[in-house]
């Protein structure tokens, strides 16, 4: 029996821990985040080897943060058929690696997406995968780029990287209050630039772990750090204990599958989706 379960459940406080369940659950049908005006949800989606992220509003606009990787394209379908995506706005490309690029032409071709932004280290590589759609309007992003999307979401780059780093675009996502970071890189560049950050002005990071060790994570302070790490290193798990200690929520995609974040006008909830399949009764 397919189920339709609402972002609502999860305010039970009923979320035991996940099982080894597909990364889409085949029991759910549909996934009603329940976003009513001025609200807003990010969405982290578990895929086998890429990333990819939607934003969301009440209105059905979407926005696309990379697009995971080529072998990950009918998985990414499900997830947006599930959230109920039927068009995206735009894509922002943080990377040129398969992992973030591999399926920007199908999502340009099937979403019926209007612009594609990247950084401007990506232009060669992005003008060629879009060769084909003349009407898209492609832009490339520098380290004083700042834009709003979605009437209330303000998305500018915290770091862009130069020749010779580490390729990537890092993103701050401010929407009213609450504060995210959307991290690519992984280099000291992109940790001096967390440290010089005021503390505890982060909500969300959503991070390589290289990216955030625990100097980084006591300094920033957030409410939650969002990791999708494979392969768990010892000085991860001590990270990931200090982090508890210090009332620093750790989640890792790569175990607890989809995480979407839901921002009301009054707070912000992480639900693992997941979770779900353990309310059903």
């Amino acid at each position: 029996m397919n189920l339709i379960f609402s972002l609502m459940l999860a305010l039970t406080g009923l979320l035991p821990i996940a099982g080894m369940e597909p990364a889409v659950p085949e029991e759910i049908e549909k996934i009603d985040l329940n976003l009513m005006e001025k609200e807003y949800a990010v969405t982290f989606f578990d895929l086998g080897k890429g990333e990819s992220s939607i934003i969301q509003g009440a209105g059905g606009s979407a926005i696309m943060i990379n697009t995971g990787a080529a072998e990950d394209y009918e998985e990414l379908k499900k997830w947006l058929r599930l959230y109920g995506v039927k068009h995206i706005d735009s894509i922002i490309l943080t990377s040129s690696g398969d992992g973030y690029d591999g399926n920007v032409k199908d999502i340009v071709d099937q979403y019926n997406v209007a612009r594609v932004i990247a950084g401007k280290g990506m232009n060669e590589k992005v003008n060629g995968l879009l060769s084909d759609f003349p009407d898209i309007e492609i832009d490339f992003w520098n380290s004083q780029s700042k834009e709003t999307f979605l009437d209330e979401i303000e998305i500018g780059v915290l770091h862009e990287s130069e020749e010779g780093e580490e390729e990537g675009l890092d993103l701050s996502i401010k929407i009213r209050n609450n504060h995210l970071l959307y991290v690519t890189t992984s280099s000291q560049i992109i940790r001096n630039k967390l440290l010089a950050l005021t503390p505890s002005s982060v909500q969300i990071v959503r991070a390589p772990f290289l990216a955030m060790p625990l100097e980084v994570a006591e300094h920033l302070d957030p409410h939650a750090v969002i990791l999708d790490e494979h392969t768990e290193k010892p000085e991860q798990k001590e990270m990931v204990k200090k982090c508890h200690e210090l009332w620093i929520e750790v989640f890792n995609i790569a175990n607890q599958g989809t995480i979407s974040t839901k921002f009301t006008q009054a707070n912000h909830e992480i639900f693992p989706i997941r979770n779900f399949l353990h309310t059903k009764n």
